[in-house]
């Protein structure tokens, strides 16, 4: 009897730590369920730079050979979009997380998926308009103004790649700063402005004419920069008037791509054999539908060639 009573003493406060487990454990499981059903971000992320998704403009800009520079700071946003995808449910996006079958899963056969959070570790600055014919002819004042972009303040086109990065080496040497192209994810989170929307304003193409020039309104040219509303980081055309290139190599998703907001410039797609790979650019343009212009959407261009469509945004590092 004893035996008895001494084991049962033992075994009470063992079953009630058994059950303060698993009621741990099974909150865990809902939190971990719910956290995904809302597309909330990782908590690494969180816990690196809070929660919501931090981020935007510190209040710092600069002025270099009469470009306006914003400093973007550190944080995280959401990059990609379903367009043209199957996005699935809640109950879908839950279980294709944990590998189970059941729920409306995803169809990921898009170039901006898969959507995923994007962590800017490091500050960087962007230019807050394109770059224009003006300040481009500073570098090489023998450039060929585009028939469709001939204004001093119009943004410069008939540039190829290798002329994007001509000038940022020039500018670069002028400022002693490492000026560049922005990467895809910082030029993605500079348009975003902290949205999750289609465009930075919302949804709604409706009111793609209050922030940029594409084919509804741009009367077939582009237009002098600054014209249209800023987003609400203080940045301009990030939406049409000209395409705009990137650092990065084009790929044909995003899978494999860096977590942070890094160029991605290994591998790539190649048209031809020997040939350097494509280059990504974003924002849309004069000539091109209000689809084309959203945040998220993105295209490429041979890096050897250039047109009247494609212009940039010059960028660095903060040191």
């Amino acid at each position: 009897m004893l035996a008895v009573a001494g084991s049962s003493r033992y075994c009470e406060p063992m079953v009630r730590v058994l059950w303060i487990v698993g009621i741990f454990m099974v909150l865990a499981l809902a939190g971990s369920v719910l956290w995904v059903g809302l597309e909330l971000p990782p908590l690494k992320l969180v816990a690196a730079h809070g929660f919501p998704p931090s981020g935007g403009p510190t209040g710092r800009v600069k002025e270099i050979e009469g470009i306006r520079f914003v400093e973007i700071g550190t944080g995280y946003f959401r990059m990609g979009s379903w367009f043209n995808c199957t996005k699935g449910d809640s109950l879908g996006r839950i279980c294709k997380a944990f590998h189970l079958p059941w729920g409306k899963q995803s169809k990921e056969d898009g170039d901006e998926v898969p959507v995923r959070w994007v962590e800017i570790r490091q500050p960087y600055w962007i230019a807050d308009c394109e770059l224009t014919n003006a300040q481009y002819e500073r570098f090489d004042p023998e450039h060929e103004r585009s028939e469709f972009s001939k204004g001093n303040d119009d943004p410069v086109a008939e540039v190829r790649w290798a002329d994007a990065q001509a000038y940022c080496k020039w500018l670069a040497a002028r400022s002693g700063l490492s000026i560049r192209l922005p990467s895809e994810a910082e030029w993605e989170n500079a348009c975003r402005a902290g949205s999750r929307t289609e465009y930075a304003f919302g949804d709604d193409p409706a009111r793609l004419d209050e922030y940029a020039w594409f084919d509804a309104n741009a009367d077939g040219r582009a237009h002098a920069v600054k014209m249209k509303r800023a987003n609400a980081w203080g940045l301009y055309d990030l939406h049409g008037n000209v395409w705009e290139w990137c650092e990065d190599t084009y790929h044909k998703d995003y899978k494999g791509a860096p977590e942070d907001a890094r160029a991605w410039t290994e591998g790539g797609v190649v048209l031809t054999a020997g040939v350097s790979p494509l280059r990504v650019m974003r924002g849309g343009g004069w000539a091109w539908l209000a689809v084309d212009c959203r945040s998220a959407g993105r295209d490429w261009y041979i890096p050897v060639d250039g047109g009247g469509i494609i212009g940039f945004r010059p960028a660095f590092s903060s040191p």
